[in-house]
């Protein structure tokens, strides 16, 4: 997630597609008068949940799946509780991907394939908000020069290296394992990934008025963490192994410590802290398993 103002923000504009309303072929339109205010109202039930999953979706991936008429600011805010079951749909596409190579490559050249695959599949988007929260260190408890390079889209030395560290790690972590042990991580990582940003966020002020997660933060109360929760829940039954629980209390480790970081750094979270959180936590849920 990232909360960069202008256009020349890829995950600006990425988000700006998940609230504006776009056409068949992902094209933004404009929504008549009121329509953002209506599609809300007139969907109630499972048909609301399927509309808030596909929010999530199109937000959290280049698919083209999000809705053709405007969301209203509520339906937004609600899709965020479901960014982890996306994350766990993202994984099981990847342990597909990986099956279907595995007559084709050895471990190391498809742990390389997945970690590409699945950049692209995100866009790169949390990846951006890693570099930007990188570089951003640099400004120490400085916070008015913090949220200024955070709203910078350029990436400096110290997001560069940030990025080469986590791909290498990924690989790395992906590329010693193997049987199921490889499939649980490769599903896990991408849905816990998720799962961190909405436990995150959950509580903890949104510094900015305006940006790519103030829609989705502003109403949470609590209520996006308990379909967050739910849904990873049962989404980890199947994986009942000492790994997975590994796994599963890392993550929960980490986020509590980057929540206590990001309330004494700044006081509140912004969109890329919240994504480069999402990469802290896929890599060391990688990384969990593969040990």
């Amino acid at each position: 997630m990232s909360d960069s103002p202008d256009d020349d923000s890829a995950d600006a504009a990425h988000c700006e597609d998940a609230v504006a309303p776009v056409d068949a072929a992902g094209n933004a339109t404009a929504p008549a008068s009121g329509a953002a205010h209506a599609y809300g109202d007139r969907r109630f039930g499972f048909t609301r949940w399927v509309l808030q999953i596909r929010l999530a979706a199109s937000f959290l991936t280049i698919l083209p799946v999000g809705p053709t008429i405007a969301a209203s600011p509520a339906e937004v805010a609600a899709s965020f509780g479901w960014f982890p079951l996306v994350g766990f749909g993202i994984g099981l596409v990847l342990c597909a991907i990986d099956w279907m190579l595995a007559p084709i490559f050895g471990n190391t050249m498809r742990a390389v394939l997945i970690v590409l695959i699945l950049t692209v599949l995100t866009g790169g988007l949390h990846l951006d908000g890693l570099a930007d929260t990188a570089d951003a260190l640099g400004a120490g408890r400085d916070r008015a020069r913090v949220l200024e390079i955070l709203r910078d889209s350029r990436i400096g030395s110290f997001g560069t290296i940030a990025l080469i560290f986590v791909i290498v790690l990924k690989v790395f972590a992906l590329a010693g394992a193997g049987g199921a042990q490889r499939y649980a991580a490769i599903y896990m990582a991408p849905g816990l990934g998720r799962w961190t940003m909405v436990a995150l966020a959950s509580g903890l002020d949104y510094l900015r008025p305006e940006g790519a997660g103030s829609a989705m933060l502003s109403r949470d109360h609590r209520r996006n963490l308990k379909i967050a929760t739910l849904t990873a829940a049962i989404a980890l039954v199947p994986l009942v192994t000492l790994h997975a629980l590994r796994a599963c209390v890392i993550a929960a480790l980490a986020t509590l410590a980057l929540r206590s970081f990001y309330r004494r750094w700044v006081g509140g979270v912004t969109g890329d802290l919240i994504g480069a959180a999402g990469e802290i936590v896929e890599t060391a849920v990688l990384i969990a398993v593969e040990r």
